[in-house]
Order: structure tokens, then sequence, then C-alpha cells
């Protein structure tokens, strides 16, 4: 009873620091965008001298803000919708179709999550499709990265649904599209929530997509607002600290609303393979 009890406060106290540990890197980002120049260069985690809270409303002024919240919202929306609808079309078909390209196809799809990205090649095909430095380009290119771990975890989940209501659904005269859209996806809410979630939070934060496919400052995300304060010979930190908060602020709200989701979808098809 001492052993488990004593197990139970040794672990308390692991999460406790790891949870220091993670909140640490926030609380100085906060603390840094309600200081001055001069204290904010500093690294600390102590309280400021004064707080300056006009910092935001100098970012907002001068980091053009707005525009660039358009531009994330436009393409996280745009990105998640596709990564979704289409993971979860083609998890039906793998999870059910047990031939050898299915086989493959899921294959090709697990290389994606740890295949690296090719910049230069990449580069080159956007220039071919006419398409680079446009959001079609970057929206195409974030749902590819993103489709191979929402098409792994949908999979798995689809797996677990009894095949029987395909064929229940088959003698009512469903078509494949009515069966994915009416019975599939409802019971599939909790994965699609999930993967929503991972494929929001990696797209809304991605910085080096849009930098690179996005060559002009009035289709940045809110991610490379950064740059209007951090320069090759300036760097106003507190105005940097204050960018990252507003840039973190709708993921933070997004996931704390959502987060109830994520532990059933990650679990939900672990049960079946």
């Amino acid at each position: 009873m001492k052993r488990a009890v004593a197990g139970r406060v040794v672990l308390a106290v692991i999460l406790w620091v790891l949870a220091i540990a993670i909140l640490a890197p926030f609380w100085m980002m906060f603390i840094g965008s309600v200081k001055d120049a001069r204290e904010a260069a500093i690294p600390s985690m102590a309280l400021p001298s004064a707080w300056h809270f006009d910092n935001f409303r100098v970012v907002f002024q001068r980091g053009g803000i707005a525009r660039a919240l358009y531009n994330s919202l436009f393409t996280t929306g745009i990105s998640v919708i596709l990564t979704v609808i289409v993971s979860a079309a083609a998890a039906l078909y793998l999870a059910r179709v047990g031939t050898r390209l299915t086989k493959l196809i899921y294959n090709s799809f697990s290389i994606g999550l740890i295949a690296p990205l090719s910049l230069i090649p990449t580069i080159k095909l956007m220039q071919f499709l006419h398409i680079n430095n446009t959001f079609t380009s970057v929206i195409l290119l974030l749902c590819a990265l993103n489709i191979p771990l929402s098409v792994f975890l949908c999979t798995g989940f689809v797996k677990t649904i009894p095949r029987e209501l395909d064929e229940a659904s088959a003698l009512d005269g469903c078509t494949s599209f009515a069966l994915l859209r009416k019975v599939i996806l409802p019971l599939m809410l909790p994965v699609v929530m999930t993967a929503a979630i991972i494929v929001f939070m990696g797209v809304w934060n991605s910085f080096m997509i849009p930098l690179y496919f996005l060559n002009n400052s009035s289709k940045w995300t809110l991610p490379l607002t950064v740059y209007n304060f951090f320069g090759q010979y300036s760097r106003d930190w507190n105005l940097v600290f204050a960018d990252l908060v507003i840039t973190s602020l709708p993921v933070l709200l997004f996931y704390f609303v959502a987060q109830r989701y994520i532990i059933s979808g990650m679990t939900a098809g672990a049960v079946k393979g």
C-alpha cells in the first residue's frame, strides 16, 4: 500500500516537473510581450518593471496582422476541409477493399509519414504548373503533407466499424458516396475531429511552406509576420513576443475547445489494425 502511494507521489512530481518545463517557454513568451524592448532582449521569467500592453496595439498597427489573419484562416480552413474529406474517403476504400493494390496504396501513405519534403523539386513542380506564389500551391502542399497521418488514423478506425453496416446500407440502396456521408462519417466523428485538430495546428503553425512558396508579403500568414519585427540589424523582442502570443492564441483556443476528441480519436482505431 505504501509502495503504491509512493509511486503515485513520484509520478505526480514527475508530471508537475514536465508540465512546468513545457509551460515555461509560454510564460517567457507572454512576459516578454508586455516588457519594454530593453527588458525583453534579456531572456528572463521575471515580471516586467512596467507592463506594456500597448505592445499588442503596435503589433496590430505595424505588423499587418489583420491581413495575415485572413490569409491564415483561408489556407488553414481549406486545407483542413480537403484533408479530412480526402482522408475519410481513402480510409473507407483502403479498409473495405482488401487487395494488393490497396495494400500498396496504404504503404505509400505510410511512407509519406516519414518522407522528407524536397524543396527544390517541389518548387520546380509548382513553377511548371504555374501555381507558384499562390495560395493554391500552399494549400495543395499542406494537404499532401497532412493526408498520410489522417489516412492512417481514419483507416484504423474504419476497420473497427462492422461490415454489416455496409451491407445493410447497400440493401437500402445507398451508393458508396451515400454510405460515406450518411453512415461512416457520423461514426467517424471522434477520429475526424482528431485529424482536423492535428491538421489545424500543423497548418496554422506552418512556417517553412508559406515562407518558400509565398514570396509576396501581402500573402503572408500569421507566423511569418514575425519578420516585421525581426530584421538583420534590429530586433524588437517585445514586439516579436507579442506577435507570437497573437499567433498562438487561435490554435490554443481551438485545442482547448476540441481536446476531448483527441484521446478518443487517437485510441479509437487501436483495437483492430
